[in-house]
C-alpha cells in the first residue's frame, strides 16, 4: 500500500548545533508536509480576518431587526359588513339585448334616471313619453284643472307593442271623461237644471203673490159680506142679496187652497230639479273617480313595464359596473350590473365579541377586518377602530360596532365593492408589541414562579 507523504505528519529531529571551540550544539530540523508548508506560507485574506466580526455583526442587527416586527396581543371575532345609507345594487330584471346604454362608470345619477334600455316590443321613446304624460295628468287632477288633461293625450300612439291594449282601455275612458268635462255635457245639462230651478222659483214668486192679492180680496169680500148682514137686519137688504154676497166671499176663499196647490207642486219641482243636479254632480264624480283608477292602472301597467325593460337608478349617487356593458350586449335576467353609491355612505361592521381576554376590550381600540370574499394575503385588510361595545351580553357575546378609517379601502390601496352582509375576521389589537418585548415576556412568564 503507497504511502502518500504529503500527507504524512511533520517529524521534528534533532539537529546537531554549529561547532563553537570544539563543541557541536544540538539543533532540531522540522520536518512539514507540502500542503501544511502552503497553509503556513499564504498570507491570510479579508474574509479569513473579518469573518467572525461580519458574522456578529449580521447576528446583532437580525436582533436588532426583531424591533421593528410587530407580534400584538388580539382577540378574534366573526364580524360582518353593513353601512347607513347603504349603496344600492343595479339588477337586469329581464333577459334580452341591451339595446341602448345612457350611463357609464363614475356617472352621477338621480333617482329614476335612465340608465339603459333592454329590447321590447314596445317603442321605449314613446313610453318614455306617454309616462311623462301620464304623471303630468296625476298633477293636474290634483290641483283640480281637469280640463287641460284631455289635451296632454291629443298625441296618438301606435307603437307601444304589448302595452297598446292598456292604451286602448284608457283612451276609452278618457273619451268618456271628456263627454262629462271637456265637450260641455256636464256643464250645459247643469245650467239648463238652473234654468228650471230659476223659473221654478219665479212662477213661485208669483204664487206667493197673488196669495196676498187673494187674501186682500178675501179681506174685502168679507167686509162686504158683514155691511150686507147688517143692511138685513135693518130690513134694508133682502136675503138674496145676502146669499150672492156669501158666495162670492166663498168662491174668493176657495182660491187659496188652488193656490197652496201650486205653490206645494212648484216647490216638488225645484226639489227634483236640485236632485237631478246631484245626480249629476254624483256622476261627474263617479266618472273622476273612474277616469283616474283608468289613469293609476295605465300608470302601474307601464311601470311593470319599466321594471322589465328600461334599467334604471335607484337612488342619487355615482353609477358603478361590475360587469363590462355596450350596447348590443346581451343581459341574463337577474344579472347583477353594478351599483349606486350614494354620497356620504358610512360603513361599518358589526361583530361579537366572545368572553374570553373580554377585559382587555374597550373602545378605541384598532382592529383589522379581513373579508373572506377578499384574501387577506392577496388583498389585505380594513382598517377600523372599535367605537362601540355593549355593556350586556347576548347568548353569542357582547356586541360591538367598528368604524373604517378609510371606508372599504384596504391597507394595500384596493377599494372593495360594498355588499351588505359580507362577512370578515375581526382582529381586536388589545396590546401592540414587538417581537423582542414578546420574547421578554414569554421568558419571563415561563421563569416566574
Amino acid at each position: 500500500m503507497a504511502i502518500n507523504q504529503n500527507s504524512m505528519p511533520t517529524i521534528t529531529q534533532p539537529t546537531p548545533p554549529p561547532q563553537l571551540n570544539g563543541h557541536v550544539p544540538k539543533k532540531e530540523v522540522v520536518i512539514r508536509s507540502e500542503a501544511m508548508q502552503e497553509i503556513i506560507d499564504r498570507k491570510p485574506d479579508f474574509m479569513d480576518k473579518w469573518a467572525v466580526i461580519i458574522f456578529l455583526t449580521g447576528l446583532c442587527l437580525l436582533f436588532a431587526s426583531t424591533w421593528f416586527i410587530h407580534s400584538p396581543n388580539t382577540v378574534e371575532a366573526s364580524a360582518y359588513l353593513t353601512a347607513s345609507d347603504a349603496p344600492k345594487e343595479i339588477f337586469s330584471r329581464q333577459e334580452g339585448r341591451l339595446i341602448r346604454l345612457w350611463g357609464h362608470n363614475d356617472d352621477t345619477v338621480a333617482a329614476g334616471q335612465v340608465i339603459g334600455w333592454i329590447e321590447s316590443t314596445a317603442d321605449h321613446a314613446s313610453v318614455a313619453d306617454l309616462s311623462i304624460r301620464l304623471d303630468s295628468s296625476l298633477r293636474l287632477l290634483a290641483d283640480g284643472r281637469t280640463n287641460k288633461v284631455s289635451k296632454l293625450f291629443e298625441k296618438h300612439y301606435n307603437h307601444l307593442g304589448e302595452l297598446q291594449t292598456a292604451y286602448q282601455t284608457f283612451i276609452t275612458a278618457l273619451q268618456v271623461y271628456n263627454d262629462y268635462l271637456v265637450n260641455g255635457f256636464y256643464n250645459h245639462k247643469k245650467q239648463l237644471l238652473k234654468n228650471d230651478i230659476s223659473s221654478l222659483q219665479q212662477i213661485n214668486t208669483s204664487l206667493l203673490n197673488q196669495e196676498k192679492m187673494t187674501n186682500e180680496d178675501i179681506q174685502l169680500a168679507e167686509e162686504s159680506f158683514n155691511m150686507n148682514n147688517s143692511l138685513l137686519n135693518e130690513k134694508v137688504l133682502s136675503r138674496e142679496d145676502l146669499r150672492q154676497a156669501k158666495s162670492k166671499l166663498v168662491n174668493k176663499r176657495l182660491l187659496l187652497p188652488q193656490l197652496k196647490t201650486t205653490m206645494l207642486a212648484n216647490e216638488i219641482q225645484q226639489r227634483e230639479k236640485q236632485n237631478e243636479i246631484d245626480m249629476l254632480e254624483h256622476d261627474l264624480t263617479q266618472q273622476n273617480i273612474i277616469f283616474q283608477q283608468s289613469l293609476q292602472t295605465f300608470r302601474s301597467t307601464i311601470e311593470d313595464w319599466e321594471m322589465k325593460y328600461v334599467i334604471k337608478s335607484p337612488i342619487d349617487g355615482v353609477l358603478s359596473f361590475v360587469v363590462p356593458l355596450q350596447d348590443k350586449q346581451f343581459l341574463q335576467a337577474g344579472k347583477l350590473l353594478g351599483y349606486v353609491n350614494p354620497t356620504g355612505t358610512q360603513y361599518y361592521a358589526q361583530l361579537n365579541l366572545p368572553q374570553n381576554n373580554f377585559g382587555e376590550i374597550d373602545t378605541g381600540l384598532q382592529v383589522q377586518l379581513r373579508f373572506y370574499a377578499y384574501p387577506y394575503q392577496e388583498f389585505g385588510f380594513v382598517p377600523g377602530t372599535l367605537n362601540y361595545v355593549s355593556k350586556v351580553a347576548t347568548d353569542s357575546g357582547f356586541i360591538a360596532t367598528i368604524r373604517l378609517n378609510n371606508g372599504l379601502e384596504t391597507n394595500h390601496h384596493i377599494r372593495m365593492q360594498y355588499k351588505t352582509g359580507l362577512k370578515a375576521k375581526a382582529v381586536v389589537i388589545t396590546r401592540n408589541m414587538r417581537l423582542p418585548q414578546r420574547l421578554y415576556f414569554s421568558i419571563a412568564k415561563a421563569i416566574r414562579p
